[in-house]
């Protein structure tokens, strides 16, 4: 890393305010760990001004963009929000900066990831289906206006297996998995909420579950619906963090019911 180099945490809300607590959430994360770099919020005209203030005032720099409609509506989505996804490529613009760990706003990260900013870019952890393919919920990535302008130039004529941005951004960078070894993040930068919570669960698998640093909602979001696929307990207990008075007595009972139904379904079928 140089000692001049200009970096940043960034994260995108579009399509409303649905994931406004999930940003809440990252951010306090990212403020436990002592991290002396600035967290950037890209978000769409349809994030409330109030939600703005509220997310400012927790230190995120809002940046507004506008949108990137998804280049091939008529094509499956794996899921419902991926329509919105494309935004993120707005990331590659922000030219401000020489070096920015993409994060989205259902992550959250456990431990110091500062480590990220020296590593070579592009940088992606494997996608737990498909470990020859990256997860673009935690990129490192060197903002370029050359690159932005090849990444726009693509979407036209792309491809997309999920139907978002994830499916495009493989074929994008499509040599990533023979690219060095730096490249490849270790799966702990980017752990689904689902594979800690097995980690968790099994005394034989639980030292592993310390080589965790981001973990990713991916399957459910806490705030929207119950999590019943695991790391519920873990979220909350950021987003507490923020909001105190959100948080009746029973409230931890429930989300720590929540990861051990988890743990038994997960037991029950493997045992």
């Amino acid at each position: 890393m140089r000692p001049d180099q200009k970096n940043a945490y960034v994260s995108m809300l579009c399509g409303g305010d649905a994931y406004v607590p999930g940003a809440e959430a990252l951010g306090r994360s990212l403020a436990a760990t002592k991290t002396p770099y600035p967290k950037v919020l890209l978000v769409t005209s349809d994030v409330t001004e109030a939600s703005r203030a509220v997310l400012a005032g927790q230190g995120w720099q809002i940046r507004e963009v506008a949108p990137i409609p998804n280049p091939h509506p008529d094509r499956g989505l794996l899921f419902a929000r991926f329509g919105n996804t494309f935004t993120k490529l707005r990331v590659w613009g922000l030219t401000d900066f020489d070096k920015v760990v993409f994060l989205d706003a259902d992550t959250i990260v456990v431990q110091n990831v500062d480590d990220l900013f020296a590593r070579p870019a592009f940088a992606a952890a494997p996608d737990f289906f498909v470990p020859d393919r990256f997860n673009s919920g935690v990129m490192v990535l060197d903002p370029s206006a050359e690159t932005y302008a090849a990444i726009m130039k693509a979407l036209q004529g792309s491809l997309s297996y999920d139907g978002g941005d994830q499916g495009f951004l493989n074929e994008f960078f499509t040599n990533w998995y023979a690219m060095p070894v730096g490249n490849r993040l270790p799966a702990g930068y980017n752990m689904h909420h689902f594979i800690l919570q097995f980690l968790v669960a099994h005394p034989s698998l639980r030292p592993m579950a310390k080589e965790a640093r981001i973990i990713h909602y991916t399957l459910q979001k806490p705030w929207l619906t119950p999590t019943l696929a695991g790391g519920s307990e873990l979220w909350w207990k950021v987003y507490y963090g923020i909001h105190p008075e959100a948080e009746q007595p029973w409230h931890r009972s429930i989300h720590a019911l929540e990861d051990w139904s988890f743990d038994r379904l997960v037991g029950a079928l493997i045992g």
